[in-house]
């Protein structure tokens, strides 16, 4: 091909490129660009940072049976979750748009089903059941200070996490700037909450170095068994790490989306995997082995053990303030994907209008907040969550084997950064989601089999809105 074909071709390209931008920022134009890089890395930290790392230590810990091997399940999601993340750098620097994953799906793929899959499955069960929990978790642990003074049923327990997620609700309702303004500080407490958390067991504990061994278990345990309990492990550890696409969802609301939704990603998963790796080994270093498996509060056992009794108020108080963020961030940042999918007519039409005072996607957010109100009432988050996490790991294999996909489909897209190691980095996260998704069906098939039937239940409503779209589009072409 002659230079003088090449030029036109690659101007067409970039053409195509600026388009592409400019319907970007008529789509997300109802949403003001108020919050910067602080605030997106607050929402990275606060949505990975929830109460997993204060209960699933001890879960790992069961499930492996041995000091090294507990270790290597939170190195391993830890780089494995690294390696997606350092994808979604690529994919959100190249698609800063609202939705995130929404919008990464939707454009990789030539049909929105699986986007509009995504978006479905995040708002009926992803998003409520896991607000649901966290709300739950707060009023749980307040119940340490509350239980003094009125009875602390489990239906109190109940109506104090409808509060708790109403109140947040409210908050971010009023617009993105509060939200985030919220985030910012909760953030802030629960990190140095868990920094002081790590210093005090690693510092002023007391333990042996053979409490890290051994690394394998003793016996007659084969490889296959070994792999399937690691693999098993992984689903909580996994869970604990999620949290590191949350600034996509808001990429609209974001100054410089293209520079700050990449580095709070990068920001965000580093220091999260940095902590939990360290706070681990505070575990391990402070509790004998046995006794880390058999804790149900393994934070409050650690620290009691170093500090006495004042170890559990400690705890409580750091639990309720991790959760609490973590509802909120999810309030902050999940109803913005219904945002984009009413925006793109696959919803319903009134979640996709800001609010005319607050400017933000109030009735999403409200929507939201109801749905999770209503699950952490009735008490079935908890069988809602144990069915999602294959979709949850479905959705972000399909996503990063994408950016593979997107590279060779639009090879001229501009891409601000692109992920390093490619494509060891994707194939990466592809392959080990892959397994472990082998293993959820083969190990938690029931569990499995019903996330799946949540996430098809999506299909004739997409074929519903995406038909009647088609016919608004026979008579209005512009829309």
């Amino acid at each position: 091909m002659t230079e003088g074909h090449v030029q036109p071709d690659i101007e067409s390209r970039l053409a195509d490129s600026n388009e592409a931008l400019r319907s970007l920022r008529e789509k997300d134009q109802q949403l003001p660009r108020v919050l910067g890089l602080v605030e997106a890395t607050a929402i990275v930290l606060g949505g990975i940072i929830g109460s997993g790392i204060f209960l699933a230590p001890a879960i790992v810990a069961r499930e492996v049976g041995t000091p090294g091997l507990t270790l290597g399940v939170w190195v391993v999601c830890g780089l494995l979750t690294t390696c997606g993340a350092l994808c979604y750098v690529e994919l959100s620097g190249a698609i800063p748009e609202t939705g995130g994953t929404y919008a990464f799906l939707g454009r990789i793929y030539d049909s929105k089903l699986i986007a509009f899959l995504f978006g479905w499955t995040t708002f009926f069960a992803i998003s409520a059941g896991t607000i649901a929990a966290g709300g739950t978790a707060f009023a749980s642990y307040s119940g340490y200070f509350l239980a003094r003074y009125i009875p602390y049923s489990e239906w109190m327990i109940r109506c104090m996490a409808v509060l708790c997620i109403l109140f947040l609700t409210s908050m971010n309702y009023m617009g993105a700037r509060i939200g985030a303004s919220i985030q910012n500080v909760l953030t802030v407490i629960k990190v140095g909450s868990l920094v002081a958390l790590i210093l005090v067991c690693l510092v002023f504990g007391h333990s042996h170095r053979s409490q890290f061994q051994p690394l394998l278990p003793s016996g007659k345990s084969s490889p296959a068994t070994i792999l399937a309990s690691f693999g098993t492990a992984m689903i909580s550890v996994l869970f604990a790490y999620e949290g590191w696409t949350f600034s996509t969802h808001v990429a609209g609301e974001v100054k410089n989306p293209r520079r700050n939704i990449p580095l709070s990603i990068v920001l965000g998963m580093g220091v999260a995997f940095a902590l939990y790796l360290a706070a681990n080994v505070a575990y391990i270093y402070v509790l004998p082995f046995e006794q880390l498996r058999q804790s149900t509060m393994v934070a409050t056992d650690a620290l009691t053990s170093v500090v006495g009794g004042t170890g559990g108020t400690l705890i409580a108080i750091a639990v309720m303030i991790s959760t609490f963020g973590g509802a909120n961030t999810l309030l902050l940042s999940f109803p913005r994907i219904q945002y984009a999918m009413s925006r793109d007519d696959l919803f319903f039409r009134w979640m996709g209008e800001a609010h005319p005072r607050f400017h933000g996607p109030s009735r999403a957010i409200l929507t939201q907040g109801l749905l999770a109100s209503a699950f952490a009432l009735s008490g079935t988050y908890e069988r809602i969550l144990s069915y999602i996490s294959f979709s949850q790991y479905l959705f972000l294999t399909l996503t990063v084997a994408g950016l593979i996909i997107l590279r060779r489909k639009e090879p001229s897209l501009y891409r601000p950064h692109k992920v390093w190691g490619y494509p060891l980095t994707p194939l990466v996260f592809v392959l080990t989601c892959s397994w472990y998704l082998v293993n959820a069906l083969v190990y938690r098939f029931h569990e499995t089999m019903v996330g799946v039937s949540i996430m098809l239940s999506g299909v004739p409503f997409y074929m519903y809105w995406s038909q009647k779209k088609k016919r608004q589009l026979r008579v209005d072409p512009r829309r």
